[in-house]
């Protein structure tokens, strides 16, 4: 099913992120497929944020260091999650004492070398290569990805940490944050989650047309037919495609103000490229899209937060590489690919959706991959990742189970094999 978006066009100010053209790299090999993960966060509930930025290397008011710096190859680079000030206190923790876990939007910019970044927890002493990755870039390119991150406990009135390791060469790193995990209290109650069956609500091909410089798609996200009528937040899958230019997409709440900073998408010429976006609903129901550059837009959603939601959320402490067909034949042109997560790497029996990180690597021809729950009365039609002929492109995918274990479905849309690589960030129970 698909509705239709509705346009408008508004003349901002320009936001921020200077993008260069993009291409793609390698992802890391690893040793073992569904090992047993280290541990999870406790189960809680979803705080929604406007989105907010917490790091720019590239500035010396956004990073811990107040000074700008690349994060060098090999480096494994740790910082608060908290906003900035010009005045004491100049960190400002942008998360409560009892956060489980944060959902950031994290941006590789101003890269000199094929590589990629891992977010993961700050450990004290955490060196070495990361068995996952969280995105892939070559040199000059610009590649955002979606991250969940399960945080360590710490004192009262202190700003947990996470870190990003690069791989090679040196590489500006932006992190906005979207949002936390923590249980929920009186004075803050926080949204469950419900899957929705993937489901395409915009797409500027079809109506509209292509986006320009200020072009704001408008998205009726808090609907009775997909079950999301009191949705506070939505987990959307945004796809810039077929940009003719560099640039950017923002997503925030309808009828409220653009952010002045922060980005969801970003992208450059010639390069379909998606991502995962998690927004606050608006008070009518809808989210709206910001774009800077040339290109057509398209917007599904796979899931939402609210009040009727009935799932809870755990992090993993060690993010586990749960899929990869590198140790295989790979994945055929057209075809179907179903694993079970359920009872895998510490996922639950009883688990009803996973956070992945899916990566699509060494593909032959063009195409794309729609991850959806096993079982499903037929392929929901949408996308969650698009890859060009010897692109390696990951993003964030949060997938419902299906079947007995609890599994899930990547179709393959290509005339030619792909390899693909899923790491398991984490799980939703019933709770």
């Amino acid at each position: 099913m698909r509705a239709r978006s509705a346009m408008a066009v508004a003349a901002l100010t320009a936001l921020v992120l200077a993008l260069p053209v993009t291409t793609a790299s390698a992802a890391p090999d690893t040793v073992a497929v569904g090992a047993s993960s280290a541990g999870a966060t406790a189960p809680a509930s979803f705080v929604p944020l406007n989105i907010s930025r917490i790091l720019d290397t590239r500035t010396y008011d956004q990073t811990p260091l107040r000074r700008p710096r690349a994060v060098e190859a090999g480096e494994t680079f740790a910082f608060p999650v908290a906003g900035w000030s010009h005045h004491p206190p100049q960190e400002l923790t942008a998360v409560p004492d009892d956060a489980t876990a944060v959902v950031v939007n994290v941006t590789a910019t101003d890269t000199t070398a094929d590589g990629y970044l891992t977010v993961r927890p700050d450990a004290a002493g955490q060196t070495g290569t990361p068995a996952t990755s969280t995105l892939n870039f070559e040199a000059g390119q610009t590649v955002s990805n979606t991250a969940t991150v399960a945080l360590s406990p710490r004192g009262t009135n202190r700003s947990p940490r996470i870190s990003v390791y690069n791989s090679a060469g040196r590489t500006s790193v932006v992190v906005d944050i979207l949002g936390y995990y923590a249980p929920s209290t009186p004075e803050r109650r926080g949204q469950k989650y419900d899957p929705v069956r993937p489901t395409r609500l915009a797409d500027t091909r079809v109506e509209g047309g292509r986006l320009g410089w200020g072009g704001i798609v408008t998205a009726d996200v808090a609907r009775e037919d997909l079950g999301t009528a009191d949705a506070k937040a939505v987990v959307l899958n945004v796809t810039a495609v077929d940009p003719s230019t560099e640039g950017f997409v923002v997503a925030y709440p309808s009828g409220t103000t653009l952010p002045h900073q922060g980005s969801n998408v970003s992208y450059g010429p010639g390069r379909t490229v998606a991502n995962q976006v998690v927004v606050p609903v608006g008070a009518d129901g809808k989210v709206k899209l910001f774009n800077t550059g040339s290109t057509e837009l398209v917007v599904d959603i796979v899931g939402a937060y609210g009040p009727s939601g009935l799932n809870l959320y755990s992090a993993v402490t060690d993010q586990t590489r749960v899929l990869d067909t590198r140790y295989g034949s790979g994945t055929p042109a057209f075809s179907t690919l179903r694993f079970p997560v359920a009872g895998v790497a510490g996922v639950p029996d009883n688990a009803t959706a996973v956070t992945l990180n899916v990566t699509a690597t060494e593909p032959q021809a063009a195409g794309h991959l729609e991850v959806f729950a096993a079982d499903e009365a037929g392929r929901p039609g949408t996308s969650s990742l698009n890859f060009n002929v010897g692109q390696t492109v990951a993003n964030a995918v949060t997938a419902q189970l299906g079947g007995n274990p609890g599994s899930v479905d990547v179709y393959h849309h290509s005339a030619g094999s792909t390899q693909v690589i899923a790491d398991l960030t984490g799980w939703f129970v019933q709770g």
